[in-house]
C-alpha cells in the first residue's frame, strides 16, 4: 500500500521539515539517513503503529515517527484523504517526554494546512 508523502508548506512557502533535514544532514548524517529511510518505510506501509509510529495527539490526529538509537528524532505527521501523509515538523529528542512546544507547532501547522 502506497502513501503520498507531502511536506507541510507554510503560507510563505517555507517547509519546516526540509530545513530540519538540511540541518541534521550537516550535523548528524547517520540520523539524517535513518529519518529518510523511516519516511520511505511509512510511505510504503499499510500498518502504522509502534515502534516506528505512534498516535501522540488523539484529539488532533497527530502522529509521530520515531527514529534513531542514541539521538532520537521525532517527526510529526497527520493523514489526509487520498492516502496522503503530511509531514509537519521535527526535533531531536532531549528528554524522555514529548516536547509540548513541538507538538503545539504540529497542531498549528495542521490547522493551517486544513484551513487552506
Amino acid at each position: 500500500m502506497q502513501f503520498n508523502v507531502i511536506f507541510y508548506t507554510d503560507p510563505a512557502g517555507v517547509k519546516p521539515l526540509v530545513g530540519f533535514l538540511e540541518e541534521i544532514r550537516a550535523r548528524q548524517p547517520v540520523l539524517h539517513r535513518q529519518i529518510i529511510q523511516a519516511i520511505k518505510r511509512i510511505e510504503s506501509s499499510d500498518v502504522h503503529g509502534p515502534p516506528l509510529t505512534e498516535l501522540v495527539d488523539p484529539a488532533h490526529d497527530i502522529y509521530e515517527l520515531r527514529v534513531g538509537r542514541t539521538d532520537i528524532a521525532r517527526v510529526f505527521f497527520f493523514f489526509q484523504p487520498g492516502r496522503r501523509l503530511v509531514l509537519t515538523n521535527a526535533y531531536v529528542k532531549k528528554a524522555q517526554k514529548l516536547d509540548p512546544r513541538e507538538l503545539e507547532r504540529a497542531r498549528r501547522y495542521k490547522a493551517d494546512w486544513e484551513s487552506r
